[in-house]
């Protein structure tokens, strides 16, 4: 049963495991997000390429404008907020 198109269940997974973790390097690496970040947005990325590329998509438009958005007014934030931290990086 084919949920979204193109490919099997398991091509899709590893479709999302390896742009998952490829992105997710990426985002450590700018310190947009920390380790448990990467811990929950990895699977969040294999279930919704399962579910579809379509759904995937999705997910990676509203991170990369999201992340985009974060560093709109950097360094006025930096100014007013005595906990910023660098890239917008959160930790909750």
């Amino acid at each position: 049963m084919d949920h979204g198109g193109g490919g099997s269940i398991w091509i899709r997974a590893a479709v999302a495991v390896a742009a998952g973790a490829a992105i997710a390097a990426r985002a450590v690496r700018r310190k947009s997000v920390d380790s448990s970040a990467v811990f929950v947005g990895v699977p969040a990325m294999v279930a919704h390429t399962i579910a579809g590329y379509r759904f995937a998509g999705l997910l990676l438009v509203f991170f990369f404008t999201s992340s985009r958005v974060t560093r709109v007014g950097e360094a006025r934030k930096r100014a007013l907020d005595p906990e910023f931290k660098e890239g917008g990086q959160r930790s909750w």
